[in-house]
């Protein structure tokens, strides 16, 4: 690997112990209220002033510059203000988004703050809108084409809406997911065929409320953990749901897939480096990327990174000492009550022994070219009301643990990002209320790891899976300590690894029915990968992204089982299947790029596991079996939204195999060996019907990689005609990162695809920074991420002085 060689004046500087030559030969001093903004040849600025607020000035003006379009439509996004400017096409939108937050909890969230924090928020306000000033002031040359062609402007910012831009993207979004009204209507579907006793068995089966068994991020022998009480009220009342039609979230695709990897290195465990951090965030792709880069150097900042959206807080990046990253941690901290009703008030509710009124506000919600409509949301003492069932007298309200805490999570990532050693970046953790998995290396090869966020201690009877009761019998007793969340200096593995994953023991499973934490995790590829080779150098870690995200992570879990079914089989087509199987190294390419996997294991197998499901699973789930069905893998018309991931139905299918502790028997009594060869012979039926006689000519039409010009919550961001393609899709980050510390320094590395800029002028011209990381990801680049002042100053593509006013 290439270290960044000093230049000659420094070592000058250094040998006679001059201090600020860097800096002052790379960024001359600046009177106060000047920003400096460099843009290295790729795009990306690096701010340079004196206060925070300056800083912060330069950081919202460099983001205005490059996704104004972009920014303001995640601004509406987030506040629910689309069809204002869109239509009544997004009414609905609107409504659901509003519903689903309280803008006075987060204006007095901002009025409580310290002036120096405030400025954050204030000065990247001010500074966004000092450039939407300048276009306005010449359209014609700086108006994104965007908004003349939907014939509206951009606003004025504020700093509740920067806030909102974190509030919208990380925490409504990542720690807001719930299905527990879809949990009872599985659990009532399930009742219909089978008795309670077994219905139960079924759904513990496919959405365990604890796994043991599953893979920790951090090794057992290092976090003990100690597992919550057991003591749940497993109890359902039937006929008091609404239709399944009627739930919150019925148009989502099936077979959620997701959401981010990260694995650290020691310095035991890598060669030419100190430690080594590879970051690869799986929040979906989009043009303009999802994720915008950015160096900050200036009172008491000095960092470079990439962040979604331009928000204040860099989430994967470093500083001179420390580097930091995060994936998504999946811990439940949301739950649904259950508010009975007064049957003469539908706007009252009972609890702790009397009827009590709903909190209600109105919100007006303007329509492009209709009149406004207004909507009345609706909050119980538990949180905002997200369904009702007044027919059968009852309401179901949210309880969120990070209610409150939202612009403190932001917070707490701003300052974390100053921290110089895993002592001070663990505070910040602590503060974080969001679950959210955060990763650390640091200039002395130390590494860490926490669990964050802010976890409810449930009362006994409270099972976390299902709606509790409203009435006041199941109120959490408080938030569990940050103490009793998995975090870990240096463990004793040597490396770190994480792809959504159970942190450690004792962590309580999320509650959705798309996600479960078993014994068959996809982890287990790159925690068994990292652990194969004693030491490795910073190249062969980001090799590592390449390889993992071509791997099939469902098969580990089969093969050998199907090894030896087959090794009993007279079937020749079955025993040739078997070789196929066994030869296969997990990867699934295209490198003769003739639009399909180049490997018929890839064919074979693909299609073995959706029957093996459907054989499986069918006749114990009935209708229900839609929703634990699906593989996980790509489809060339169905691409994954967040990578492929091992599915519910297969882990369930994976515990009855191999575990003998599984609470319900879906193979009915009959030999696993029996059911395999049954399964592998209907598949090669059908691949012959479909392909032919010769196994080994089978292939599968490789599934691409959309960039869409919608956004995450499917709100146009960008022009249509802007979208793009990948070739094929590939099982790896939005964006990826390696932060490499050496004895020479620290050296980042990324790539964040399609580019920088989302800019397009009035006439149609792109920014060269649109696509020009879009290659660079297809085939596995990267690109530095420059911090210091001296490679910033040798890589400059541009720079100008601002006044921050």
């Amino acid at each position: 690997m290439k270290t960044r060689k000093l230049p000659t004046f420094l070592l000058v500087c250094m040998f006679l112990g001059l201090s600020g030559c860097v800096e002052k030969r790379a960024s001359p001093e600046l009177q106060p209220g000047q920003v400096r903004i460099v843009r290295d040849n790729f795009g990306v600025p690096h701010i340079y002033a004196g206060s925070v607020r300056e800083l912060f000035y330069g950081y919202g003006y460099a983001v205005a510059q490059d996704r104004l379009f972009q920014l303001e439509m995640t601004r509406r996004s987030t506040q629910g203000t689309v069809a204002e400017v869109l239509g009544a096409d997004y009414l609905d939108h609107d409504k659901d988004t509003r519903a689903n937050f309280i803008p006075a909890s987060i204006q007095d969230q901002l009025s409580a703050l310290e002036a120096s924090d405030r400025d954050v928020f204030e000065g990247y306000a001010e500074g966004m809108n000092a450039w939407i000033a300048e276009v306005r002031a010449e359209p014609d040359r700086l108006m994104p084409k965007q908004f003349i062609d939907l014939e509206f402007e951009p606003g004025q910012w504020t700093a509740y809406d920067v806030v909102m831009l974190f509030v919208g993207s990380l925490a409504n979004r990542y720690a807001d997911f719930n299905t527990e009204l879809e949990n009872a209507m599985i659990v009532e579907g399930l009742a219909e065929l089978h008795d309670e006793e077994t219905a139960r068995r079924i759904f513990d089966q496919l959405n365990p409320r604890m796994s043991d068994n599953a893979p920790t991020t951090i090794p057992r022998t290092d976090w003990p953990g100690v597992a919550p009480s057991a003591r749940v009220d497993f109890s359902y009342t039937r006929g008091r749901l609404a239709a399944a039609s009627a739930l919150p979230g019925k148009d989502e695709p099936l077979g959620i897939s997701g959401m981010s990897n990260c694995f650290v290195l020691g310095k035991d465990k890598v060669a030419d480096a100190k430690a080594i951090l590879v970051n690869g965030p799986q929040f979906g792709w989009f043009t303009p990327s999802y994720v915008y880069s950015v160096g900050l150097h200036g009172a008491g900042f000095d960092l470079v990174g990439n962040t979604p959206f331009g928000i204040p807080a860099i989430l994967f990046g470093h500083n001179e000492t420390i580097a930091w990253g995060s994936t998504w941690g999946a811990g439940d901290m949301v739950d649904l009550y259950r508010e009975r009703l007064n049957p003469d008030n539908e706007l009252e509710y009972w609890h702790q022994g009397e009827f009590r009124e709903m909190e209600r506000r109105v919100e007006t919600i303007r329509v492009k070219n209709q009149a406004s409509v207004e909507l009345q949301v609706l909050r119980t003492v538990h949180g905002p009301v997200v369904h009702s069932d007044v027919q059968n007298g009852f309401a179901y309200a949210k309880r969120r643990t990070w209610d409150g805490r939202e612009v403190e999570s932001l917070l707490a990532w701003v300052h974390s990002t100053r921290a110089a050693n895993y002592e001070e970046w663990l505070e910040h953790a602590e503060r974080q209320a969001l679950n959210l998995n955060w990763y650390y290396a640091d200039a002395h090869g130390n590494i860490g790891y926490a669990f964050t966020g802010k976890y409810p201690d449930r009362a006994d009877g409270h099972d976390n899976r299902l709606p509790a009761s409203g009435e006041g019998n199941m109120e959490w007793l408080g938030l569990q300590p940050f103490d009793l969340s998995p975090k870990v200096k240096n463990p004793s593995a040597g490396f770190i690894a994480n792809w959504n994953n159970k942190p450690g023991a004792g962590v309580l499973n999320p509650d959705e029915f798309w996600y479960s934490w078993s014994s068959a995790d996809r982890v287990e590829y790159l925690q068994q990968e990292l652990a194969g080779r004693d030491r490795w150098s910073p190249e062969e870690a980001w090799g590592l992204i390449e390889k993992s995200s071509h791997a099939d992570v469902n098969a580990p879990y089969f093969l050998s089982l199907i090894d030896q079914a087959s090794s009993s089989a007279e079937d020749a087509r079955l025993k040739r299947a078997n070789e196929i199987l066994q030869a296969w190294t997990l990867q699934s390419r295209d490198l003769d790029r003739d639009g399909y996997y180049d490997e018929a294991a890839t064919a074979l197998f693909r299609a073995f596991l959706g029957q093996m499901i459907r054989t499986v699973l069918d006749d114990d789930l009935g209708t229900a079996i839609e929703l634990f069905e699906p593989t996980g893998y790509p489809r060339p018309d169905a691409p994954t939204r967040a990578g492929t991931n091992v599915q519910t139905g297969t882990k369930a299918i994976v515990e009855n195999l191999l575990d003998g502790n599984a609470s319900y028997d879906f193979l009915n009594g009959r030999p696993a060996a029996e059911i395999i060869l049954e399964v592998l012979a209907g598949t090669l039926a059908d691949l012959e019907e479909e392909q032919g006689p010769d196994i080994e000519s089978w292939r599968l039409a490789v599934a691409p990689r959309p960039f869409s010009h919608l956004n995450f919550l499917g709100i146009p961001q960008a022009g249509e005609d802007e979208a793009i393609e990948g070739r094929i899709e590939q099982n790896r980050g939005t964006e990826n990162n390696m932060i490499v510390f050496t004895e020479e320094g620290v050296i980042g590395y990324e790539v964040t695809p399609p580019g920088q800029s989302g800019f397009i002028a009035p006439d149609g011209a792109r920014s060269r920074h649109a696509t020009d990381q879009f290659e660079l990801y297809e085939n596995f680049g990267k690109k530095r991420m420059w911090f210091y002042a001296q490679d910033v100053e040798e890589n400059k593509q541009s720079e100008i002085t601002i006044s921050a006013h």
